[in-house]
């Protein structure tokens, strides 16, 4: 997002020095996020009495219930994920429709199935707590997976769009917004 800012403030200036000034924000910007992790003393192993690996949906015995307020993060993950899901339902409409997907950021779409990409991953490779199946890990987890990877599947469709119409151009499209 940060990088979308950058570039479109420089844009709109047209100025000799906005390409090198936003390579060197875009150089400090990733210095940034490196070194914390090229600063690190080492690998670091934990002690083998305490990894567990992962067994996928495992089951096992004294998993604990939801409690009743995992049960309202539930609801509302799960509000959240249907409506995040149905954001994407009027683009894809629209486009097809149109035949044509005029106006819309692609960069925005990668930047999004990017990071849906890596959040639903993030999820999935994170190990369960201490006494938590995988199988109870993923239900709790279930309203964010759907809602990331779901979005992922509808922005793969929009880009299938972009792919499809990007050679198109509709009448509607060079008629003018305002009557002359």
């Amino acid at each position: 997002m940060l990088t979308l800012y950058f570039h479109y403030k420089f844009k709109k200036r047209p100025s000799l020095l906005s390409a090198p000034i936003n390579s060197v924000l875009l150089f400090i910007m990733g210095t940034v996020c490196v070194t914390p992790l090229l600063s690190s003393t080492g690998p670091v192993a934990a002690p083998r009495e305490v990894f567990r690996g992962r067994t996928l949906l495992s089951v096992e015995l004294g998993n604990k219930p939801f409690t009743q307020q995992e049960i309202i993060g539930f609801i509302i993950g799960s509000v959240s994920s249907v409506l995040y899901l149905l954001s994407r339902l009027p683009q894809i409409r629209t486009n097809f429709l149109r035949k044509s997907t005029q106006g819309i950021s692609y960069s925005l779409f990668a930047l999004v199935m990017l990071g849906n990409t890596l959040y639903g991953l993030s999820v999935l490779l994170k190990n369960p707590e201490v006494g938590q199946s995988e199988g109870s890990y993923l239900l709790h987890h279930l309203p964010w997976l759907v809602g990331s990877l779901g979005v992922l599947l509808l922005d793969t469709i929009i880009s299938l769009q972009f792919l499809l119409y990007r050679n198109s151009v509709t009448t509607s499209e060079l008629e003018p917004l305002l009557p002359s």
